[in-house]
């Protein structure tokens, strides 16, 4: 087991208040964020896969052919993904 020191008073302070003497909480929260951190859940795409898909989608806004929110759908799905974080 290694020891993890903190130097910001506010982590510390904010750990101390959710924790305070349940360190098995603490790992496995830490643990989760770890994993969360370092695999977001979706597959690895190659880097020219990414500009494909940008100019793709970028192609399909200037021919018509792309389906865009309202501003009323986005604010309802940016406050319903909000909400899961």
């Amino acid at each position: 087991m290694q020891t993890i020191r903190i130097d910001n008073p506010e982590a510390e302070k904010f750990i101390a208040s959710r924790y305070g003497n349940d360190t098995n909480s603490l790992v496995d929260d830490f643990i989760k964020f770890v994993k969360l951190s370092l695999d977001d859940g979706y597959p690895s795409i190659s880097k020219e896969e990414a500009k494909s898909r940008v100019a793709k989608s970028l192609q399909d806004v200037k021919s018509g052919n792309a389906v865009l929110l309202t501003q009323e759908e986005y604010d309802k799905e940016i406050d319903e993904f909000m909400k899961t974080l």
